[in-house]
């Protein structure tokens, strides 16, 4: 789901730029794009849920979720960072 734009149920649009498992569920960190689908400076995590089949995302919303995602994507940017060196 990397680099792929979503768009919420509000209209807002997110590029995704990174995904991590984490306790056997799905998190994603995301870009929010303006009308013209230019980046802004919103980031947002999300959670992958699975119903009947369908895959929706939600926003995560708990602070020590957000801290530990922060976290992980941070340690993933670094790590992609310096293998391109």
């Amino acid at each position: 789901m990397v680099d792929q734009i979503v768009e919420l149920e509000d209209n807002k649009k997110y590029v995704i730029l990174d995904e991590k498992e984490l306790s056997d569920k799905k998190y994603y960190f995301g870009l929010r794009l303006d009308n013209h689908e230019e980046p802004t400076n919103k980031y947002l995590f999300f959670e992958e849920i699975k119903d009947s089949g369908d895959v929706f995302l939600l926003p995560v919303e708990d602070e020590q979720m957000k801290g530990l995602l922060l976290t992980t994507f941070t340690v993933n940017y670094l790590d992609k960072a310096y293998d391109e060196v």
